[in-house]
């Protein structure tokens, strides 16, 4: 039997065997000065995390895996329903946009985290700050797009099946994770991948050796992949991903103080399918690539009456059992039962770029990188009491929460960006344009009729680009020295709950507009979408052999400004009665990373330091989202095939938050200062055969007590301390 090819995908298309055979010496050589994969982008401000970093650090979560990219930070948690990307300050879940598999996620929901993907399914994840011309709207912040997975990063060249089993202990919260993975190829066009994975956990020990409460974790997360390549040309790859998670957990799940809004009892389905299309038939003018994809999240929050809840809504509920009430039973007002919040959000996705040479000479080329894009999401909501006569569910008729209604938000946007390289110059002009469509739905249909206020809303945004590069070396030459300036705008549509949200949210309800507000008390189209603009200007700089010897170094140097105009909290009646949303946000920030490899010794570092200032539109305030003034450093070092070591040191700088007020006359703004802190982890991996690996990672060694960042600037959750795990893979 002829054995098949490691892999039929273009791109790992070899040189000719007569090639090899001719010249062994030359191809020992380029495997040694092969370049190692640093994740730094040398002009753009992108990091990737490799798979052999996420293998390497093990992390719990998809936050803990990016951590120590510059400019990043992780706002709320620990739990992963809690957690949210912060991005140069930008901490809003709507300001940070999240893809798996090209697949835009996102949750809309108060004082809550949306990102539900377990890492162990993840091959890398590239992290862009600011917003990039096919990103899409809504990341001011930046974008963070994970990838799962694929059969051939497993598969041994003339291997047709195999798998793997994981199992793994947490000894801070006694976790226990097991999982398991199975690929094959059965034909020489055809991969396929499966992993389950399982995570248990109780409640999580904090550093001063108290528990968290309502931390505990139960969560299943799935992925099937089948990859088919027809052609060399083509390949088409399916991808479903699904993760389940149910618990107590406090109702607000991102802020400092869990349990301050009660518990609640909450279970989550997410499900998100992807299908790709790769086209490169080797034609300078095609190289096509496309992405349909759908998700769905169903998730719903039960809260019940008395302890463990503690919530306002069942305060009356102590002399009740179920909905009746033993001091009186014919009391079916006090007795309400469990109030039921179920959400069904929905999301469907096409995104198709290409990228044409159009020419390519010595000393110039000219290409050009096209897309469309078109999302639509969609969000149904309902509230319920288990007793439907009581008089609080007359204030949600038919399920309806005015303050979170339901509706839908849909887009299409085009972009071009040619790119011109003139000798050692490149010049990279960009242009974007998004058609939006904001639909009420619901109850808040039946809000706006009355007043004859539109239920949807429809807007054009454009935004540019330009990057300037200049390389100072020769193409040829092996080092790369490269100047580079980037400019870029991006804005953030408001969400559905800004526009048709009615109540104590409502920017526009009678206490806050006095004359011009709308008499619905929503605020529509009232607001305009938030812009930014964002100036860098930076160096990199990468050699094989640093100082004329064997280390090899890739290293970035990034400074940046970034200016928010038309603040969405800012959109009010000022003292003239006049409608104003004049409220504006500055950063000023720099980013540092690099990377060192030795032989088998590699050191990777980064520091980001952002600070600013931000305008209600009435006071000036410092930027109080800006995360700690941040450095990261990991030495590792592979001693041989079978034995790999890592140490990590964290330093986080005390940073400014919002203690209290909402920056008007009559509750103004209140600081405080939230502590920074120190962290060592290290992990050591031993491959004891073949079939057999140990890994053993250390977490918080040091035992600290520290916060994360608090949504919305202020004091932060405690997270875990000091945990040791220890795992066993089992490769067949």
């Amino acid at each position: 039997m002829q054995t098949p090819p490691a892999s039929p995908a273009p791109t790992i298309k070899q040189p000719g065997a007569e090639e090899v055979d001719t010249l062994p010496e030359v191809t020992i050589q380029e495997k040694k000065q092969k370049a190692p994969e640093t994740g730094i982008n040398p002009t753009l401000p992108v990091t990737t995390i490799t798979s052999e970093q996420l293998q390497r650090a093990q992390p719990s979560n998809i936050f803990d895996a990016v951590r120590a990219v510059p400019g990043v930070s992780i706002s709320g948690g620990p739990r992963p329903s809690g957690m949210t990307f912060g991005i140069r300050g930008y901490v809003d879940n709507e300001d940070v946009l999240v893809k798996v598999d090209g697949v835009p996620k996102g949750f809309e929901k108060y004082r809550m985290g949306g990102t539900f993907i377990e890492p162990e399914l993840l091959k890398s994840i590239e992290v862009q700050r600011g917003p990039q011309i096919s990103s899409g709207s809504g990341s001011l912040g930046g974008t963070v797009n994970a990838t799962t997975k694929n059969a051939e990063d497993f598969l041994k060249p003339g291997q047709h099946y195999g798998g793997k089993a994981k199992f793994g202990y947490g000894n801070n919260s006694d976790e226990y994770s097991r999982s398991y993975l199975l690929y094959a190829r059965p034909d020489e066009r055809v991969d396929i991948l499966y992993n389950y994975s399982n995570r248990q956990a109780n409640n999580l020990t904090l550093g001063d050796g108290s528990k968290l409460q309502s931390s505990a974790i139960e969560s299943i997360s799935q992925l099937l992949k089948v990859s088919v390549f027809p052609t060399e040309d083509l390949q088409l790859v399916t991808s479903v991903v699904k993760f389940e998670d149910t618990g107590l957990q406090p109702y607000d799940a991102t802020g400092g103080q869990p349990g301050f809004f009660g518990n609640v009892v909450r279970s989550v389905d997410d499900l998100t399918w992807s299908e790709t299309v790769n086209f490169d038939p080797q034609h300078p003018w095609i190289n096509f690539k496309g992405t349909i994809g759908a998700g769905y999240t169903h998730l719903q929050d039960v809260i019940g009456q008395g302890a463990p809840f503690n919530s306002t809504f069942n305060a009356l509920q102590r002399q009740c059992q179920g909905v009746i009430n033993t001091t009186n039973p014919a009391d079916t007002t006090t007795c309400r039962g469990n109030l039921t919040d179920t959400y069904e959000y929905k999301t469907n996705t096409v995104d198709l770029s290409n990228r044409a040479i159009f020419a390519e000479k010595d000393l110039w080329s000219v290409s050009l990188l096209t897309g469309y894009q078109y999302n639509a999401s969609e969000r149904e909501i309902t509230r319920f009491f288990d007793n439907r006569k009581t008089a609080l569910q007359a204030l949600y008729p038919d399920g309806f929460n005015a303050s979170a209604p339901p509706g839908r938000k849909s887009f299409h946007a085009v972009y071009v960006q040619p790119k011109f390289e003139f000798g050692a110059f490149s010049v990279i002009p960009g242009y974007r344009q998004d058609r939006y469509q904001v639909e009420a739905d619901g109850g808040a249909l039946a809000l706006l009729a009355p007043y004859g206020q539109a239920s949807t809303i429809k807007f054009k945004q454009e935004t540019w680009s330009l990057g300037l590069a200049y390389d100072a070396f020769a193409k040829q030459n092996p080092d790369k020295l490269t100047f580079y300036s980037n400019y870029g705008q991006g804005f953030r549509p408001p969400l559905i709950d800004e526009y048709f949200t009615q109540g104590p949210f409502s920017r526009c309800r009678a206490q806050v507009m006095t004359t011009k507000g709308p008499k619905s008390q929503i605020c529509g189209d009232l607001y305009v979408p938030q812009r930014s603009e964002t100036t860098e200007a930076g160096v990199s700089y990468q050699t094989p052999h640093l100082f004329n010897s064997t280390i090899w170094f890739s290293g970035k140097l990034n400074f940046y400004h970034t200016y928010t105009s038309h603040l969405l909290t800012s959109l009010r009646e000022d003292a003239n009665g006049n409608l104003a949303q004049d409220g504006w946000e500055r950063r000023n920030g720099v980013e540092i990373e690099s990377f060192m490899q030795y032989r088998g010794w590699y050191l990777r570092s980064a520091y980001s330091r952002i600070n600013g200032g931000i305008n209600t539109g009435l006071v000036n305030a410092p930027l109080y989202t800006a995360p700690g003034n941040a450095f990261n450093v990991q030495l590792g070092a592979v001693l041989s095939e079978a034995v790999d070591l890592n140490l990590s040191y964290r330093k986080v700088s005390d940073r400014d938050i919002l203690l209290s007020g909402d920056g008007t006359t009559a509750s103004p703004y209140r600081f405080g200062t939230q502590d920074g802190y120190a962290m060592w982890n290290a992990g050591a991996r031993w491959q004891a055969s073949k079939h057999v690996t140990l890994r053993l990672i250390g977490e918080n060694l040091k035992n600290t007590l520290y916060r994360l960042d608090g949504t919305m600037g202020g004091l932060g959750m405690y997270g875990p301390g000091r945990n040791v795990k220890f795992q066993v893979e089992l490769t067949y």
